[in-house]
């Protein structure tokens, strides 16, 4: 948690500075900042007051704007609010707002200040799982196809909506039940046919022809992904681990009691997106 108001203390200080410059002169009373459900571990037990609290005393900001964090089990219900006025900013990582930018011409993004690290995680009690994924992403890392993935598929999403491709099939072989919430395009992905799309299923497909297992895709929402693997619904879901500052020291994010978390298979910057100012 002591990471995470770090991380939110630094992305918060460029959106008052970007706040101000949308507004002119003068600062909003209330700034709402809407945030994914467990995309930030501890997030939802914080109060509004220790966030406070916090980000005033390493910046110093007027006790006149108040802030509140408006809690959301999945993107599209975010995006609706922000559109509507309800909220100002979304708390997501970069190629996602750059992906909903692409499509938006209303939406603009900040500059990137911290990194977020996508990874997979299991329960504890689910090794075999965990070693079976962990090992394929290190591998992957080594031998350079992590690397061609990152260029040749995610790059790619940007400008062209992910296509749904059917995963390998190994006749006996083992079944992983992935969870998949759809709510991180163009890494988490669900298409217009319902089917799971994107980075992540590339990387699903890679793991499946090395490891020589199946994945089965269960569609779940953002906030649930916790108790879905700790009710064996899934064996294992996608995780964007609290983000870590390097202004703030790079120190190590908070893990989710009883789970392994795989190396990262990817970083991103965490950011916010807002409305563009009238004209």
């Amino acid at each position: 948690m002591k990471n995470f108001k770090k991380l939110l203390a630094v992305l918060l200080a460029g959106l008052m500075l970007l706040s101000l410059a949308a507004c002119g002169e003068k600062k909003d009373d209330v700034v709402k900042i809407g945030v994914l459900e467990a995309n930030e571990i501890g997030m939802a037990n914080m109060s509004t007051e220790e966030h406070w609290a916090h980000m005033n005393a390493d910046h110093n900001f007027s006790p006149d704007v108040e802030l509140v964090f408006e809690h959301y089990n999945n993107l599209s219900t975010a995006l609706m609010d922000l559109e509507s006025g309800k909220i100002k900013n979304i708390i997501v990582e970069e190629s996602t707002a750059n992906y909903i930018a692409a499509r938006n011409e209303k939406v603009a993004i900040t500059a990137d200040k911290c990194v977020a690290y996508f990874s997979m995680m299991t329960m504890d009690f689910n090794r075999e799982v965990y070693d079976i994924l962990n090992n394929a992403i290190k591998e992957m890392k080594t031998d350079g196809t992590l690397e061609s993935l990152i260029e040749n598929e995610l790059k790619a999403y940007i400008n062209s909506d992910p296509v749904a491709k059917d995963l390998p099939h190994f006749d006996g072989a083992r079944t992983i039940k992935i969870g998949v919430t759809g709510d991180l395009p163009p890494m988490d992905f669900v298409a217009a046919n319902g089917k799971a799309a994107g980075f992540n299923i590339a990387l699903l497909t890679e793991i499946a022809n090395r490891a020589q297992v199946n994945f089965e895709l269960v569609q779940i929402e953002t906030g649930a992904r916790a108790i879905s693997l700790s009710s064996n619904k899934v064996d294992a879901v996608f995780w964007t681990r609290n983000a870590i500052c390097t202004a703030c020291g790079g120190e190590s994010a908070e893990m989710v009691e009883g789970t392994l978390v795989t190396e990262s298979y990817f970083s991103d910057a965490s950011t916010f997106i807002m409305l563009k100012p009238e004209k």
